[in-house]
């Protein structure tokens, strides 16, 4: 471990020392740092570490319904900026959310790009209580609220079960939440 006083992004351990636990997260090369300025945690018994917060910092909790944007992604997994429960029920501070597959479909060998993409407004439940977030979007209500072309960056209406932009006339599919806000397409859109 390198320090006990933590701010964000610090190093703090490899994963393979210490399961990381509350306010941490792991990097792309396994590295366990800081999500919040605190003194950083060490339990040796169930060789778990923690940042403890010198703030303490309102998080969402497990089953909170929250939304945000889809800002990055892989095959099997988005990254989600939270910002709020609903968007005039804002967070003073923003929070990273992780989206698996495995919590959007029961499909094997199934890919996040049918489900989501980058700058996609969403609505999720939480599943955990610590940072980084963990969601799902399997409920009929949650998924996409609001999507953008892939092509041309003009918002999609959504007509029966597909998506189409109104400027390009692309076409496109997502996990579409029942709560999809209302776009005008050509012929009136919903």
């Amino acid at each position: 471990m390198s320090k006990s006083i933590a701010i964000p992004g610090d190093y703090i351990c490899k994963e393979e020392e210490y399961i990381p636990h509350r306010h941490v997260y792991v990097d792309e090369l396994g590295n366990v740092r800081s999500a919040v300025i605190g003194k950083v945690v060490l339990d040796n018994l169930n060789r778990r570490v923690s940042v403890k917060p010198f703030k303490d910092i309102k998080i969402p909790k497990t089953g909170d319904v929250v939304v945000g944007w889809v800002t990055s992604m892989r095959d099997d997994i988005a990254f989600i900026k939270i910002v709020g429960y609903d968007f005039t029920k804002l967070f003073k501070h923003n929070f990273t959310a992780v989206l698996h597959i495995s919590q959007v479909t029961d499909s094997k060998g199934d890919n996040m790009y049918n489900y989501v993409r980058i700058g996609d407004i969403v609505k999720v439940k939480v599943l955990n209580d610590y940072l980084p977030l963990l969601v799902t979007i399997k409920e009929p209500k949650l998924g996409v609220i609001l999507a953008y072309c892939s092509r041309c960056g003009s918002p999609l209406y959504f007509d029966g079960n597909k998506l189409i932009c109104a400027i390009c006339g692309n076409t496109e599919q997502r996990k579409i939440s029942l709560d999809y806000i209302a776009v005008r397409g050509k012929k009136g859109g919903v």
